[in-house]
């Protein structure tokens, strides 16, 4: 289902219906501590209608329940500063737009490297005045905080349809700050969104002669060129359009419907994007020239035996991209020297994916041509499975849980039973004796009742088990 609304402005004239979150929602990254769960509700987008007095809203479909927040930013004068880096567009700064730092939840989080940036539009309305710009970013970022729960507001910068440049979230606009994006992919990318629907308009010459001096001189001061392809591995999540792990072809400027389930950034700019990445190139400042491999997880911990994947690019020392090289992944042993545990061959825009099983936890790296990559540690978590047990026991009797976990490490029961309310509490933990692989607990049900038990270990739980406990008679009593 989906949701229209309509506002009435204080002339007392009301605007059109319009759908609620056409374009998909930008979210954290399903690991971010910003992604808090809210299971049966879908997050919106804000939209700014100016001074208003009345809402109305259709509910089309299976939609079960309606949540809105309403925001009230006054319109004020920001004046715009320019960055003291050569190249920089004029930004006007967080201070300027009165951003609430008041509000934010947690610092900022910074990223290994920026080696994309994705375009985005806000998907509200295209009639404001430059005047009004600032109120616009200013509650987007009520709205993400404090509608959406998130650390701070979502985009990197903001762009009006005048090109004025904003600030978004805080960390420096010249460091590698991870945003709210581009879920599975934040943290490795940079995100700019257009103030505005651009479905069948496309963005006016100021704000694309704006973004492509933005994006030309951000880019290269993370070392990356403004056109081309590359690999990158998604962090997956709800929505995104791959899997966790799903290696995923992208242009360095890249729209957000090329890797989240989104129309984001609308037809008419996402058709832009490719003389976007021209005029960037145009503007970008000079490369860094020297030799890199970097190396990115898709995950930080592992299930034991699932596949570990990682991906990175090779930069030769005269700052091209290195084309067939050959990469070595490498672990550091038990005796502290590196084994290098696999080898690819990186493709022609320097790009490298590696995959394989993960057994044990340890510090990798990537070498290339003589280079070494930072070493990461990468853990692994337990596999746990649980064996099959009795649906009834009498109270008072013992049974036993068993299964296995890999590698061998302590195992521990968590027995709940339910309630007259249908819920579960919790009665103990019990400790399971581990031998080599398989573990064993015994488990005393003293009271009748329906309980639930779930084998933990090393952060991961196994499947639950369900046993009734009832009198030897056979009835049992709450």
């Amino acid at each position: 289902g989906h949701v229209l609304f309509r506002t009435r402005s204080q002339t007392g004239r009301w605007s059109g219906w319009r759908r609620a979150a056409p374009e998909g929602e930008d979210l954290p990254d399903q690991a971010s501590r910003e992604a808090r769960g809210r299971p049966g509700w879908r997050l919106g987008n804000p939209y700014w209608v100016g001074p208003s007095d009345r809402v109305a809203f259709r509910l089309v479909g299976e939609v079960r329940r309606l949540r809105a927040w309403y925001v009230w930013s006054p319109v004020f004068h920001a004046v715009a500063r320019r960055v003291s880096m050569a190249g920089s567009p004029q930004i006007v700064p967080r201070s300027e737009w009165r951003a609430d730092e008041a509000i934010t939840r947690a610092p900022p989080r910074y990223a290994k490297t920026i080696s994309l940036a994705i375009v985005h539009h806000t998907a509200g309305t295209n009639s404001y005045g430059p005047s009004a710009s600032a109120a616009i970013v200013r509650g987007i970022e009520l709205y993400h905080v404090k509608g959406n729960h998130w650390n701070d507001i979502g985009y990197n910068f903001l762009v009006d349809r005048y090109g004025q440049v904003f600030e978004g979230r805080a960390g420096g606009v010249d460091q590698p700050v991870v945003g709210a994006q581009a879920q599975g992919y934040n943290d490795q990318s940079t995100g700019v969104a257009l103030l505005g629907t651009f479905t069948d308009e496309p963005i006016p010459e100021p704000a694309m002669a704006a973004v492509a001096q933005l994006l030309g001189w951000k880019l290269s001061l993370h070392g990356v060129p403004c056109e081309g392809g590359l690999t990158v591995v998604s962090g997956g999540g709800s929505l995104n359009r791959y899997g966790a792990g799903t290696p995923v072809a992208v242009q360095r400027i890249s729209g957000h419907r090329d890797g989240d389930k989104t129309e984001c950034p609308g037809n008419a700019l996402y058709a832009q994007l490719p003389i976007l990445r021209q005029r960037a190139a145009g503007l970008a400042g000079p490369i860094v020239a020297h030799g890199q491999v970097s190396l990115r997880p898709a995950q930080r911990a592992v299930e034991y035996g699932a596949d570990a994947v990682f991906n990175g690019t090779v930069v030769r020392p005269d700052a091209t991209a290195g084309a067939g090289a050959v990469v070595a992944l490498q672990k550091r042993g038990a005796s502290g020297r590196w084994v290098t545990v696999a080898r690819t061959t990186a493709a022609i825009d320097g790009s490298w994916l590696v995959r394989l099983p993960w057994r044990r936890g340890a510090e990798v790296r990537a070498t290339a041509a003589g280079i070494s990559s930072k070493p990461l540690m990468i853990d692994v978590t337990p596999r746990l499975s649980t064996h099959t047990a009795p649906k009834h026991v009498n109270a008072g009797s013992t049974l036993t849980l068993s299964g296995r976990v890999r590698p061998a490490t302590k195992v521990s029961v968590l027995l709940e039973r339910e309630g007259s309310d249908g819920k579960y509490r919790k009665v103990r933990f019990l400790k399971a004796r581990v031998a080599k692989s398989g573990w064993r607990a015994p488990v005393r049900l003293r009271t009748p009742g329906l309980y639930r038990l779930t084998a933990r270990s090393g952060g991961g739980a196994g499947r639950p088990v369900y046993v009734r406990a009832v009198h030897p008679t056979g009835g049992a009593r709450a």
